[in-house]
């Protein structure tokens, strides 16, 4: 098969418009669609060099993607979905903390996924108390102008009562404001609110000299997670998104992986490529070879 035909197969089979196609191989539109229909003035073989190297890649991109790490209900999810559904029930506050890669957040959505009535917020650096508040806002189809006073009536007018849980996902990026504004929100709806994070949280809940009484004495239970997932809970992810992989390899996994869910997920998918890549089952060698590839 031609490299324009296999071009014109693949824009066809995925929906995908020249002009899409043009800026991932690195040339305008106009040059595509001569280049599709057979009167490209240019270096026929330069761009065929470039369109050859983009389908490899995105074919890659999908056969990488073919690999389905589910959501695994290990003993630690199990510890996080039972502490959020206290939250969700008891109208409760919770922190959730611990170090990063050991699926918070994933949790987080899987409880969306089973509590469609739960909101979520990932928060960034940039959140203050007023982009939190319209973001909730958004979320409810409340009024999200105005000042933060009438952003806060217009959010706690649509959640009082309602029985909603409030999910904070990397809640240490909140100022004390923010964090306030939370606190006032859960006082006034009775909804349930989780702050999950960095352990650094904690530290932002009670303040540097403990002087947030306040705002910390509000929070019902804390579950924290530690350093590092079990690695009997990362050996349950491994089997299930890979079954059959050889028992060695599979331990080895596990090792590098040491007690990070996140890395993991990467080292998975990162094998299984290397494995497809080669044509070979994944091995001990691959995992290695991919585990000093990764920073983290």
């Amino acid at each position: 098969m031609s490299i324009r035909q296999d071009l014109q197969d693949y824009i066809s089979d995925n929906g995908l418009s020249q002009s899409a196609v043009a800026r991932a191989v690195g040339v305008t539109s106009p040059v595509v669609n001569q280049y599709l229909h057979g009167k490209y003035p240019g270096n026929v073989q330069e761009i065929e060099r470039k369109i050859a190297a983009y389908l490899q890649k995105q074919r890659e991109r999908e056969a990488e993607r073919k690999l389905e790490v589910d959501y695994v209900l290990t003993t630690t999810a199990k510890r996080v979905r039972d502490v959020l559904r206290l939250a969700h029930v008891e109208g409760e506050a919770v922190v959730l903390f611990g170090q990063a890669g050991l699926g918070k957040t994933s949790s987080l959505r899987e409880y969306c996924k089973q509590a469609p009535d739960a909101l979520m917020i990932e928060t960034d650096p940039t959140y203050t108390a007023k982009v939190l508040l319209q973001k909730l806002a958004a979320m409810l189809g409340a009024e999200g102008k105005g000042s933060l006073n009438e952003l806060m009536d217009s959010v706690v007018g649509r959640l009082r009562d309602s029985g909603r849980i409030i999910l904070v996902d990397e809640a240490e990026n909140l100022p004390l404001r923010a964090l306030e504004c939370l606190r006032r929100v859960h006082d006034k709806t009775g909804c349930g609110l989780v702050l999950a994070g960095m352990p650094r949280l904690l530290v932002n809940l009670r303040g540097k000299n403990g002087e947030l009484k306040q705002l910390y004495s509000r929070m019902a239970f804390k579950l924290d997670l530690g350093e590092s997932v079990p690695d009997e809970d990362l050996a349950q992810i491994v089997a299930q998104a890979m079954p059959d992989m050889d028992e060695e390899a599979a331990a080895e996994l596990v090792r590098t992986a040491a007690g990070n869910a996140r890395r993991l997920d990467k080292m998975l998918r990162g094998v299984v490529r290397l494995a497809r890549i080669n044509r070979q089952e994944p091995s001990v060698e691959m995992v290695r070879q991919f585990a000093e590839m990764l920073i983290h």
